[in-house]
């Protein structure tokens, strides 16, 4: 089965500084075959014959760890679930340079209550979200780094760890997939 790895928070600054090689290298010493990375920051497409996704997260996290010595969350997608989350895009894709896509590790509708929903309706901004089961899409109308609605602010408000990415790279991914 072909998969996705969306490596949280690497090669950001001088922080986990992981090269593509190295990766590949890594995944491939996994049992990962047909291995493929996508810039640097920690998109990796592969193969597997493993199908608990959890399982395979937990391994990839466990290996970066012991290979380079610090712990990076890994969040996995099925090939179909990639396939999915395009064809589920809630807003125009001639958007694509202004929409962004959150992936989190738990369902999100378990943390939403009226309250925080209510909340999140109350922030002024020209930026708009869809809360899918365990995404975000994020139609940023303002530059990312400058919007409310960023990878920190729903992570904090649904107590639950996400990796966010362009819909451009989505895109990609899902065309290197083919």
């Amino acid at each position: 089965m072909k998969y996705v790895a969306f490596l949280r928070g690497i090669n950001v600054g001088k922080n986990k500084l992981i090269l593509m090689d190295d990766l590949k290298v890594l995944f491939s010493k996994m049992g990962f075959t047909k291995v493929k990375t996508y810039l640097r920051s920690g998109n990796i497409i592969f193969e597997s014959d493993d199908l608990n996704i959890d399982e395979l997260s937990d391994k990839i996290s466990n290996n970066i760890e012991e290979f380079f010595g610090f712990y990076v969350d890994c969040f996995i997608k099925s090939e179909n679930e990639i396939n999915s989350l395009i064809k589920n895009n809630p807003y125009d894709n001639n958007l694509s340079e202004e929409i962004y896509l959150s992936i989190f590790k738990e369902d999100i509708n378990e943390k939403l209550s009226k309250e925080l929903i209510d909340e999140f309706k109350n922030l002024v901004t020209n930026d708009e979200f869809v809360i899918a089961e365990k995404e975000i899409y994020l139609l940023c109308r303002s530059k990312y780094h400058k919007t409310k609605f960023n990878n920190n602010f729903f992570e904090s408000k649904l107590e639950n760890i996400a990796t966010t990415r362009n819909w451009k790279t989505m895109i990609k991914i899902k065309h290197l997939l083919s």
